[in-house]
C-alpha cells in the first residue's frame, strides 16, 4: 500500500507545488492541506517528527467592510488593498521514530496532538507590491486532540506499523496563537521571475518564534500581488513554475516538542522531563521547494519542506505538502 501511495506522491509532484499566490478573479475557494512526512519527491518517505497535518479551509473575499475582530486585529495593506480571508480547521502530530516501543524514547520527540482553528486576513497591495498576512489560531492539544485515534485509524487501514506509544504524549492544554507575516517584492526583471522577501511573528501559547526567508519563482505565472487591472491579474488561464524558498527560523517555545500551558502541574510529564535528553532547538534553518499548476482558477500543488533537526539528537527532516485549491463562486473581483 506504500509502494501504491508513494507512486501517487511522485505523480502529484510531477504537476505541482505549494504556495500562497492570490487567486484575485476567485471570491470562494475551498482549500485542502495535508501535510505527511511520508511525502518525498526522493522516495525516502519516513514515520517520525512532524508526521501529520491536516487541514481543511474557506478562503473568501467579502463586500462589506470588516467589524469586530476582522477590523481590530488583522490589518490591510492600504485602502485599495485585496483582501483574502479564511477559516481553516487543522490536526497535527508528531511522534519518535521507532513507533513499536510503547515506553518513553527520551531521546526523540514526543508523542503529541493539537486541534486548532485559523482565522486569518491576506491583504495584498498590488501597486507597492507587498502583502500582510495575519491569522488568530486557537485550539487544544494532548488526548483530547485524538493524535492516537487518528494515527492508528490510518495505520490499520494502510496496513503499517501500529503506534504503540502515544500513552507516553503530552498532556492536554489549551492553545492560543497569533501570527502576523510580511512580504514585498525584491527584484522582478521579467514577468516570468519574481524575488520576494519575507519575516513572520508568532506569540501565544502554541509558538513564540521568528522566521524570514526568500522567496523565488520561475515560469508562466500572474502576478505574486495581484494588479490594480483584473485582466493583467488574471491574464494567464495555465500556470506552471518552479519554487525556491530558503528560510531561518528562532524559536523561543514550541508546545507541540515542549508541553503546553499546564505542563508542570502534569505528574506524567514531569516523569518524562526528567529523563528527556533532547531538547528543542532553537535555530532552524530549511528550505522549501517544488513547482505549481494552475489551471483557470484552480490550484494543484506539492511542495518538499526541509530542515535542520527540530530536537537536538534527531536527525534534519522533510515532508512534503500537497494543497487543492477548488473555486466554488463565479469569476468576481472586489476593488
Amino acid at each position: 500500500m506504500k509502494s501504491f501511495l508513494w507512486g501517487i506522491c511522485i505523480f502529484l509532484s510531477t504537476i505541482t507545488i505549494a504556495q500562497a499566490q492570490i487567486t484575485q478573479d476567485a471570491t470562494r475557494l475551498l482549500r485542502v492541506h495535508e501535510d505527511d512526512d511520508f511525502f518525498n519527491f526522493w522516495g525516502r518517505g519516513t514515520d517520525r517528527a512532524y508526521t501529520n497535518g491536516t487541514c481543511f479551509g474557506y478562503v473568501y473575499m467579502k463586500k462589506k467592510k470588516s467589524s469586530f475582530i476582522d477590523k481590530w486585529i488583522f490589518p490591510t495593506a492600504g485602502p485599495n488593498s485585496i483582501n483574502v480571508f479564511e477559516w481553516d480547521g487543522m490536526q497535527l502530530m508528531f511522534t519518535p521514530d521507532d513507533l513499536s516501543d510503547r515506553k518513553f524514547i527520551p531521546g526523540d520527540f514526543y508523542y503529541s496532538a493539537a486541534v486548532v482553528a485559523t482565522h486569518g486576513l491576506t491583504s495584498y497591495n498590488p501597486v507597492k507590491k507587498y502583502r500582510i498576512h495575519s491569522e488568530l489560531v486557537f485550539g487544544i492539544m494532548g488526548p483530547w486532540a485524538l493524535g492516537e485515534q487518528a494515527q492508528t485509524f490510518v495505520h490499520n487501514l494502510l496496513g503499517d506499523q501500529p503506534p504503540r506509544g502515544w500513552a507516553n504524549q503530552l498532556p492536554n492544554a489549551p492553545l492560543l496563537n497569533y501570527n502576523i507575516s510580511y512580504e514585498r517584492m525584491l527584484w522582478h526583471p521579467r514577468p516570468s521571475l519574481e524575488v520576494i522577501g519575507g519575516f513572520s511573528a508568532s506569540a501565544g501559547t502554541m509558538i513564540d518564534a521568528v522566521s524570514t526567508w526568500g522567496y523565488a519563482r520561475f515560469g508562466l505565472i500572474n502576478p505574486y500581488f495581484g494588479d490594480p487591472d483584473l485582466h493583467t491579474a488574471t491574464r494567464r488561464k495555465f500556470q506552471l513554475y518552479l519554487m525556491a524558498r530558503p528560510q531561518f527560523s528562532i524559536t523561543a517555545y514550541n508546545a507541540l516538542l515542549q508541553g503546553g500551558l499546564f505542563r508542570s502541574s502534569d505528574a506524567d510529564f514531569e516523569e518524562h522531563r526528567k529523563l528527556q535528553t533532547s531538547h528543542m532547538n532553537p535555530f532552524i534553518i530549511g528550505m522549501d521547494y517544488g513547482f505549481v499548476i494552475g489551471i483557470g482558477r484552480t490550484t494543484i500543488s506539492y511542495t518538499q519542506q526541509t530542515s535542520s533537526p527540530w530536537m537536538s539528537t534527531t536527525r534534519k527532516h522533510s515532508f512534503g505538502n500537497i494543497t487543492l485549491l477548488i473555486p466554488i463562486s463565479k469569476a468576481t473581483h472586489f476593488p
